[in-house]
């Protein structure tokens, strides 16, 4: 005869569902969305801006196109690297 030692928790309520926890795929994207609207944010023109922070702005949306440019070889390379190694 076997016996069940599993508690149930005091609060769960039998008809309602539990939501599986957040897989790391999804949190890796939800943070990466996260990110890119926090950058979107940072360097979108407001009419309300003064004229130097439009200038800023400006320099920011630079400052991230440089940098996907610089990082753009290196995550080729990293595929590259990655479709050789499955194969």
């Amino acid at each position: 005869m076997e016996t069940n030692n599993q508690k149930e928790p005091e609060n769960a309520d039998p008809e309602k569902p539990t939501e599986p926890s957040p897989s790391a795929s999804e949190e890796l994207s939800s943070k990466a969305v996260a990110a890119y609207e926090w950058w979107d944010n940072l360097a979108t023109f407001h009419p309300n801006d003064p004229l130097w922070l439009g200038g800023v702005k400006i320099l920011v949306r630079v400052i991230g196109i440089l940098v996907l440019l610089a990082l753009s070889p290196l995550i080729i390379l990293g595929f590259m690297f990655a479709f050789l190694a499955v194969a």
